[in-house]
């Protein structure tokens, strides 16, 4: 007996920026989109009534970091009441393989301490575990450059010898034959951050003949935001690798008049022909972690070197003194908040810096080594610093998709810790109902667009992202009139609201606003 799903009586958006919304029955069979017309008479198949409804496309985040969260929770709860269907892992340099090498030995022991056993080094045994655990939504995964880097030359900062750049572009060419949708690179973290850009052009040139997308964390979001734009233009350039620019923004008030130079650099690029795009989180605030803070040679030789230097005074003078000249002396502390300290220190969670630097009895800036002491480097932080005319300036921009830059979460189990940054839960819903219903940046079907057929086809899945015949039936229905964020900075774990049915692979796992408890998502790679 075939496994069908009729969605009736919805109002269809099929994920083309251009579509009108009609009414029409989407018909799924075996996991497919058997027929999308009006009317469909289909007695054997589960009924799910979408009257009122949108019914698109499941989306995609374009941009997420959930690598590790696989392994800890299979619902990806706050991603199926967001509506998203796939999401793009190994983001920003970071990924869970090659797992080889010095710098593999810190991933194994974040992996063990949560639980998990790496018993994998390549990426296609990091794929059958995450198929071995389960997910209610499909997952892709880049290549991390920083990990690449890592498993050739560890920490070390300084230019890989001709034989070393060798076997990274072995590495890069094995994870892409075993199904990584890219490379990412991650400018401004250990180790990628001492990568020069000759490096990351001969990785880019052979991630060329893929036809697969470099994204990159760019060098800079601030001081030298515009020196670190033309070098991955330069790099798409002389390469041929397509570019896309993850979480497009600009940070520090000083900084934030830049955003004429960033839109015509980038529009530059695009009208000479140069295969360019970019994501983008609708929040003016980011999470990363707090030792990010730092300058890059803070963390040469690896973690536990790291915190020797925060240990010796003079050490720690010239990282600070060097910090807030990354920061052009500006950097207000009362807008960076703790995010999640490990340990003993979680009372500080949701707290600025400033206070905690009040109840230390310290400055902030040794507050802040502090902790990163004592947390062994596992703090994250949230920091206040974009401007709102900006975002939704970029968010008009059309090249521009949406990624939540975070890890999927659950409101119960291993992954509701701390004070996460609020799109971890809410990003799609946010982007829906504030900047396209109330703010009406942009048309809805184009909005659908940026969360469906546009990443779906960037990341190489022409069957996914649209609403067509013999497509994957990842589909989603939501009230355009009610969909809305809940998840706040103060109270970040609550859901979406507006979502009512979700499918998978042709699976429902979410109908009329409740969890299935079916896990039908798959890794999605590009050798499938």
């Amino acid at each position: 007996m075939k496994n069908r799903v009729l969605i009736k009586g919805g109002r269809i958006l099929d994920g083309s920026p251009e579509a009108v919304p009609e009414r029409r029955d989407v018909l799924v069979e075996n996991g497919r989109i058997a027929e999308v017309v009006e009317d469909i008479n289909a007695p054997d198949a589960r009924i799910l009534d979408a009257a009122g409804l949108t019914v698109s496309p499941g989306f995609w985040d374009a941009h997420a970091h959930s690598d590790l969260h696989v392994f800890l929770d299979s619902s990806a709860q706050g991603r199926v009441f967001d509506g998203v269907t796939s999401e793009v892992n190994g983001t920003c340099g970071f990924s869970y393989f090659p797992l080889t090498g010095d710098a593999a030995e810190e991933k194994r022991t974040a992996l063990r301490k949560q639980g998990v056993e790496p018993d994998w080094t390549d990426a296609t045994g990091y794929f059958r575990a995450v198929r071995d655990n389960g997910s209610a939504i499909n997952r892709g995964f880049l290549v991390g450059a920083g990990a690449i880097r890592g498993a050739v030359l560890g920490f070390d900062p300084r230019p890989p010898s001709p034989d070393e750049l060798e076997r990274m572009q072995e590495l890069l060419a094995e994870s892409l034959g075993q199904g990584a949708l890219g490379l990412s690179t991650g400018l401004v973290y250990p180790p990628g951050c001492y990568a020069e850009t000759d490096e990351i052009l001969a990785l880019c040139k052979t991630l060329a003949a893929t036809g697969r997308p470099h994204c990159t964390h760019m060098r800079s979001e601030s001081r030298d935001l515009l020196d670190a734009v033309q070098e991955a233009v330069g790099v798409c350039r002389r390469s041929g690798a397509p570019l896309q620019i993850s979480h497009v923004k600009i940070n520090g008030r000083m900084n934030w008049p830049k955003i004429e130079s960033l839109e015509e650099a980038i529009f530059e690029a695009i009208d000479e022909g140069l295969d360019l795009t970019a994501d983008r989180y609708p929040y003016t605030a980011y999470m990363t972690a707090l030792w990010a803070l730092l300058p890059p040679r803070f963390m040469a030789g690896g973690r536990a070197k790291a915190i020797e230097r925060l240990k010796d005074s003079a050490e720690r003078a010239s990282l600070v003194g060097e910090m807030m000249d990354l920061r052009q002396g500006d950097l207000p502390w009362e807008l960076i908040r703790i995010g999640h300290a490990e340990g003993r220190l979680a009372e500080f969670d949701g707290l600025t810096l400033d206070v905690v630097a009040n109840r230390m009895r310290s400055d902030p800036a040794d507050a802040l080594c502090e902790v990163l002491i004592e947390t062994r480097l596992n703090c994250s932080m949230v920091g206040f610093e974009m401007s709102e005319e900006n975002l939704e300036r970029i968010l008009r921009w059309p090249f521009v998709m949406i990624g939540s830059d975070s890890s999927a979460r659950a409101l119960q189990g291993p992954t509701a810790v701390g004070k996460p940054h609020p799109r971890s839960l809410c990003t799609c819903a946010r982007f829906l109902g504030r900047y396209v219903r109330e703010r009406k940046l942009i048309s809805l079907p184009e909005a659908v667009a940026r969360l469906t057929s546009i990443p779906a086809r960037r990341f190489g899945f022409p069957d996914r992202g649209i609403l067509a015949v013999g497509a994957w039936a990842d589909i989603v229905a939501f009230d355009p009139e009610t969909i809305r964020d809940r998840a706040t900075y103060d109270a970040p774990f609550q859901l979406s609201e507006g979502v009512r049915h979700v499918l998978v692979n042709g699976t429902p796992v979410l109908t009329d606003g409740a969890e299935t408890g079916a896990r039908p998502g798959c890794v999605l790679t590009r050798t499938s």
